[in-house]
């Protein structure tokens, strides 16, 4: 018989729920990724998948459940990311990066650049993901209190950015890249951006 698998643990629900008020117009789906790994490290972990209310508008894509890595009493991270369509595979590449936080010492905080095996997008020149604060989303959604789970659950965004970018924010620190990608308005989410350095 298959295993059955819950659509998020008691805290992802909580957070599921952060999500869904602030972004109340969009259709939201849950997505158990494939990977085996993960439900064994992170039990009931999902990505939150929402579409855009608007045509034009980005996809969010989050994790709902990474925070669980981090014990009671210690603040867990989730992540957003955003996307100009809908692909599996960023369902699999926010697990990946759930998993990874899980495993590293200290978490994956702001300033963590993440070098990806592949495009974060088929075509994409950005290969690397910069963790950021949600500076481009609307207040409110950068903090969630976790109460049921004793944590306070941080969100951050994972900015796709190429290898030049990597390094110059390695060299001259995220926020020198951030101001980078500030000024040029460069939109993120766009798989074809090109490289800022």
């Amino acid at each position: 018989m298959p295993r059955v698998l819950p659509v998020c643990d008691d805290g992802a629900m909580g957070f599921a729920e952060h999500l869904e008020r602030h972004f109340p117009d969009g259709s939201h789906a849950v997505i158990a990724p494939v990977r085996g790994d993960v439900e064994e490290r992170l039990p009931g972990f999902r990505v939150w998948r929402i579409a855009p209310a608007d045509e034009g508008k980005p996809w969010v894509y989050a994790t709902c459940g990474a925070a669980q890595s981090a014990t009671a009493g210690e603040t867990g991270a989730e992540y957003v990311l955003l996307a100009p369509e809908q692909d599996p595979i960023l369902a699999e590449m926010l697990a990946a990066v759930a998993i990874f936080n899980a495993q590293a010492d200290e978490g994956l905080g702001v300033g963590s650049v993440i070098a990806l095996p592949r495009p974060w997008l088929r075509g994409s020149f950005a290969n690397h993901l910069l963790v950021v604060p949600p500076y481009g989303f609307e207040p409110g959604l950068e903090v969630y209190e976790d109460e049921e789970a004793g944590r306070r659950v941080v969100v951050l965004w994972l900015l796709p950015i190429t290898a030049a970018e990597a390094q110059y924010a390695r060299e001259n620190g995220h926020e020198a890249l951030e101001k980078l990608i500030e000024d040029s308005r460069a939109n993120v989410a766009h798989p074809l951006r090109p490289s800022l350095v």
